[in-house]
Formats: C-alpha cells, structure tokens, sequence
C-alpha cells in the first residue's frame, strides 16, 4: 500500500491511498458464489439460482461492498501508518482501479499541533469569601419562608403578599408555550415572575378576573418571547399573608434536624461552606479557562467545531424538554452555539498539552476527597462512595475532574493573581 499526503489548507489535507495487488472481479465472483445458495427466485430451487442471473440482481451491491469494504481496511491502516487522528470524517474525493490496484483520495482535517500554551501577559481574578453567621441567618429566613404557611385575606393584594392565581397567555391572540399555568403563586415583589407582571397583581381581590399585559425584555431567557408582547388573562384564586414558623426546636425537626436550633444553625453551615466551596472553585475555574482560551490564538477544524456546536444544540434542546417546553418549531440556529463550541474545542487542546507536558495524573488522595464531598449530602455517604468505586464511568468523570482541577491550579500558579473578596451573595449570584 502507497500513501502520500498533500496539505491543501493550513488544516486541510488530501491523502492519496493505493491499494496494490486487489483483484477486485475475482472478489465479486467469490462473494456472489457464498450468497448463491441464499438466494431465491421465482422458477428455481433454492441454491440452484443460475450465477449469470445471481451476478445480474446483486453484482452491482457486492462489487460496492468489497470496495467500501476495501477503503475502510486501508483508510485505518494509512492513518495508522502516518500517525494521523483526522479532526473530521475523511470524505472519499475520487476512486478508480488501475491494473490490479485500487485508487481513491481521501480530503479531512486534522487538529493544529500546539507547540506552547501561552501564559504571556494573563492575569486572573481569584475570588474568594467566608459563610458567616449573618450569611446563615438569611438562609435560615429562606428556609422559613420556604415552610411558610399563607393566611387567606379578603382585602385587594399589596406588596409582599402573596396571590394564587390561574392565567393564560396569548401573543396576537394566539397561545404560546409555556404562557399556562393553574394555582401559581405569585408573592409580589420577590421577583419569581416578571416585575411588570407582579405589579399589576396590586390592588386584585379574590375571585376577580383581570388581564395583566407585557413586553418580554430583550435579554429574556425564552428567545421566540424576547421583545414580544404577551396579554394574559387572569383569575384571582386567592389573596393571602405570609405567615413564617418560629425558629426553635419544632422548625429545626420541621427541617429535618435532631438536636434543636443550635443542631440546625451548625447543618446549614456546613452546607453552605461546602456549596460555596463548589462554587468558587468552579466561578474561579471557568475565568482561568476562559481567559486561557482568549490568550491563546490558533486555527481549529470547523468539523470539529461544528460537531461541538452541534453537541451544544441538542444539550440545550434536552435541557427545555426536561422543563416541559415543546422544542418543535423553536428558532435554533447552530451558528448560536459556534462562539462556545469554539472556545471548547481549543480548551480540550490546550488543557491536553498542559496535561502532557507537566505528566499530570489523578491523584488519589483528590480522588477519594472529591468522591467523600460528593456522598457527604447524601443520607447513605458509604453507598454513594461504593458506587463511584464500583462504576468504573463514574470513577472515570471523577478522574478527570480531579485532572483538570490540577490544570487550573497550575495555570493560577504560573501567571499573575490578584485576590477578589466577596461575600457569599455576591458569589452565588454570580454563579446564577
């Protein structure tokens, strides 16, 4: 076999593949002589077909097989043979026998080599913060409200009260997805619906049907309603005051904790130092990747960009489905997703080379910590610690998580890194 290979782009290349000494005739008549006794037709015993009439029905369909058959044989050991991991699905150019060989053109892509991950001029913002007993006290109060009871009120509805309520939206007069919804309950001014939506539930009375209209902002999370204007129809079902439970050793059991306010006080901490852990680690890895990725400029395969779009797309399809939304007919663009599929793309390289080149591994001992945070929020922790142990795929995402943990903490080593205090507000929120 004779392969050379012609760069037709700075990614792009074009691989010449001869396969010698084929004799492809003879291999039709041999694959035609072992599907002889299978076949049937009408006027003849089965096996005893006439080879002429085998050849003429399916000469054309096993010539194609062996061939292809052929290619993919000799396509794999050519790459082989010249080290090549193509970025895209190589694409047959041309094919043609000669004598007794076989000649076909391959065009693909292949990934850029990166020489050096550069670090030159990157500096990074390192946030950090601390739950502190202010911090714990409004989660307390969350979680009050979340347990809060509604006391039913005959007077119109004001600020901060609390209205349950049926509507039906329409955008010229026609029902969208999404726009429905029975027994909701809106407390005004908290921000769960839309402020111009909640503001006009001020002044409404049980029992009455009103009609709140609204203009969807811009930058709203539905693209197909962004600058749309929406008229809902509404029935008041119910006009109600918050009523919040006392915090003492009935709420603490209430929310599940044995051992009184002070138990309480001291689980909600703890939580909330390991989800804000989580947090920064992640907020503070996604800036370091993020402004790697700016730092570092090189030509990528639109294959494999166009895949990760693709992949991207679909993610965001499944995510919609999962909350109920139709997904048929909405206005997705792959050209939306390209931007972040791009930057994902030139991560993967830069963070394989950073890997290569320091001999990064997953370290055990990261390993067993990163699978003990994950089961701590669990009822059963030894469970969850032996099924990650036992599953070689979870074990396997754990393991690259703890690897790529590594990645970032080197890139904060080796550049510039100013330290950002905030609270723990501030990091949730930026985080959502």
């Amino acid at each position: 076999m004779q392969v050379t290979v012609e760069n037709v782009s700075e990614l792009g290349r074009k691989m010449t593949i001869t396969v010698e000494d084929v004799n492809i005739k003879e291999a039709v008549q041999q694959r035609l002589a072992s599907i002889r006794p299978k076949v049937k037709m009408a006027g003849f015993r089965p096996g005893k077909v006439p080879m002429k009439m085998v050849e003429k029905t399916h000469g054309m369909s096993a010539r194609s097989e062996i061939i292809d058959e052929l290619v993919q044989k000799s396509m794999r050991e050519a790459f082989e043979k010249e080290k090549v991991n193509p970025a895209s699905t190589p694409q047959v150019d041309s094919l043609k026998e000669e004598d007794s060989s076989l000649i076909y053109t391959l065009n693909y892509e292949i990934f850029p080599e990166v020489k050096t991950v550069e670090l030159k001029g990157l500096e990074l913002d390192k946030s950090v913060a601390e739950v502190t007993d202010e911090d714990v006290d409004n989660m307390l109060n969350t979680l009050r409200e979340q347990r809060a009871t509604w006391d039913p009120l005959k007077r119109a509805a004001k600020e901060e009260d609390g209205v349950t309520i049926d509507f039906v939206g329409r955008i010229d007069g026609e029902e969208f997805q999404g726009g429905k919804g029975q027994d909701v309950l809106v407390v005004i001014g908290n921000g769960s619906m839309l402020p111009e939506f909640e503001e006009q539930l001020v002044g409404v009375k049980a029992g009455q049907d009103t009609t709140v209209t609204l203009t969807f902002p811009d930058d709203y999370r539905a693209e197909h309603l962004r600058g749309k204007t929406a008229e809902f129809a509404v029935t008041v079902k119910q006009v109600a005051k918050q009523k919040l439970p006392k915090l003492d050793k009935s709420f603490a059991e209430l929310c599940g904790v044995e051992g009184g306010l002070a138990a309480l006080k001291k689980e909600v901490r703890t939580n909330m130092e390991r989800e804000l852990a989580n947090t920064l680690k992640n907020l503070n890895k996604r800036q370091a990747l993020d402004k790697l990725a700016d730092n570092n400029q090189f030509a990528l395969p639109e294959a494999a960009v166009e895949r990760e779009a693709q992949h991207l797309m679909e993610q965001a399809k499944n995510n919609l489905r999962q909350q109920g939304v139709n997904v048929e007919g909405l206005p997705f663009e792959l050209e939306t997703f390209k931007g972040n599929a791009t930057k994902r793309v030139k991560l993967s390289l830069l963070v394989s080379k950073i890997i290569a080149d320091n001999d990064i591994k997953p370290d055990e001992d990261k390993v067993k910590s990163a699978i003990d945070a994950i089961a701590a929020s669990y009822e059963d922790p030894e469970d969850v610690v032996n099924y990650y142990r036992n599953n070689q795929d979870k074990l396997s995402e754990i393991q690259m998580m703890v690897v790529e943990d590594s990645v970032v903490d080197w890139i904060f080593d080796n550049v510039k890194v100013t330290e950002k205090t905030s609270t723990f507000s501030e990091v949730m929120n930026a985080a959502r």
